[in-house]
């Protein structure tokens, strides 16, 4: 039997997800459920819960926590967003996306963490570099709480059963039953529900292990990389005789069947790169959001590598087989591009030579194709595990990469910013000496399902 409290009639607390003494703010931070939408199940968010346990002379601007949070949210794509603001009495409260897997706790403590422990000290290092006015917080709707339901709330562990309630409420109020705490909170309306359900066991923490359609892995810093969960299923790899612009590499067809696996929604980023990998040499720079290119396939074999040693799960990140690439881009499709045969509307989906301004563009800006994937056709080239062939003939019939002859040549798929139409179609293939560097050739990962 658990203990789930409902904020405001709004927000179901599911869970604690840990608390900490920063210096003078106390802070806990709590799993929720959003019941305000007619969805189910109802989305998760995150609520962080404070108070000043050491005022300060000076004071304490609680609004720049808010400012500092949701700038973070709107500064990097993969970041929880900051979903509402609210204080009652002595505790303030955010309430952000929940997103698998990211580090509130740390990423607070990073931000925050020093500033905090001089609160009190120093009357520069309250407003935390921040003022409020620089943000419109009025966007951020206020949801007043009750400060009593605050103290019972900030008590409650990770998984709370009504024995460990009832010992937790008698040494907080100190004889009186939980019917007078009970009583006490009347004027609020409806802040506690007790809710008896019966046990659920605890599902596997790993995504993949879940059978998760969508993760997020943990870079650290606030970076993250997005996985998709690509059915498992069988296509058509190569173009059809009458396919327009189709090339003569793109052909026999082969019909291929391919094993569930994990792809990045996204190339990976610069961004990225550089927390991996500490160095930048994309040729273009100006945003670290763009895809990473002017990187050879040894050196996106050396990224996989280092980031599975840094995958909290041990993911196998590598580049995908030529046929899972194109399996992803067609998404269930058999036409010359993901949305059908006709390269008028190829602008809307792509960066290609008609409305790149002859350089990479950042990423998540064009139409996903039906599984949520971006720019897989323009953009850039994309790195695939397998040697070149110059046909298909004799290509694995199930999916993995095909890597038996000249290895010194490897595939690159989807055309980029550089080229026309024709050269982004879901079939279309080219190579490159796999040490070669290029300012339109990049890549994104794939990890097998389990």
């Amino acid at each position: 039997m658990n203990l789930d409290v409902i904020l405001r009639n709004r927000y179901h607390i599911q869970q604690s997800l840990g608390s900490q003494q920063i210096g003078a703010i106390a802070l806990s931070l709590y799993l929720a459920e959003n019941l305000e939408l007619p969805v189910t199940p109802k989305p998760l968010c995150v609520i962080y819960c404070w108070q000043i346990t050491e005022p300060s002379e000076h004071g304490f601007q609680h609004e720049a926590i808010a400012t500092k949070l949701y700038e973070i949210g709107q500064k990097y794509t993969l970041a929880p967003k900051v979903q509402a603001f609210f204080n009652d009495d002595d505790y303030y409260c955010v309430v952000r996306e929940y997103l698998e897997g990211y580090a509130y706790l740390e990423e607070f403590n990073q931000e925050f963490g020093e500033k905090f422990k001089q609160v009190g000290n120093d009357p520069n290092l309250v407003n935390l570099d921040h003022k409020a006015q620089d943000l419109d917080i009025s966007t951020i709707k206020a949801l007043p709480i009750s400060k009593s339901l605050m103290q019972s709330l900030a008590k409650i562990p990770i998984k709370i059963n009504r024995r460990q309630l009832l010992i937790n409420l008698g040494s907080s109020i100190a004889g009186f039953s939980f019917a007078v705490l009970l009583d006490r909170l009347k004027p609020q309306p409806k802040p506690i529900v007790i809710v008896e359900t019966p046990p659920v066991p605890e599902p596997p923490s790993d995504p993949l292990k879940r059978g998760d359609k969508a993760f997020r892995d943990d870079f650290g810093n606030g970076i993250y990389l997005e996985m998709v969960r690509v059915p498992s299923g069988k296509f058509m790899l190569g173009a059809p005789p009458n396919e327009v612009g189709k090339r003569d590499q793109e052909s026999p067809l082969v019909e291929v069947r391919v094993a569930a696996y994990y792809i990045a929604k996204f190339t990976v980023t610069q961004e990225q790169w550089v927390t991996i990998m500490g160095n930048n040499p994309a040729h273009f720079r100006e945003s670290l959001q763009a895809p990473m290119e002017n990187i050879s396939w040894i050196e996106a074999q050396d990224f996989c590598r280092r980031l599975t040693a840094r995958s909290p799960y041990a993911y196998a990140y590598r580049l995908p087989s030529e046929a899972e690439w194109e399996y992803a881009c067609r998404a269930g499709t058999n036409t010359a591009y993901h949305f059908g045969d006709s390269p008028a509307q190829l602008t809307d989906y792509a960066w290609f030579v008609d409305n790149s301004n002859k350089r990479s563009q950042p990423i998540g800006q064009k139409v996903p194709n039906p599984w949520g994937l971006y720019e897989m056709h323009g953009g850039v080239w994309e790195w695939c595990e397998d040697a070149w062939h110059d046909n298909f003939q004799g290509a694995p019939a199930d999916g993995s990469a095909w890597i038996e002859g000249n290895s010194g040549r490897r595939v690159r798929k989807g055309g980029s910013w550089s080229n026309e139409a024709k050269l982004c179609r879901s079939a279309s293939r080219n190579w490159h000496w796999q040490g070669d560097r290029y300012n339109d050739i990049g890549f994104r990962v794939v990890i097998s399902a389990i």
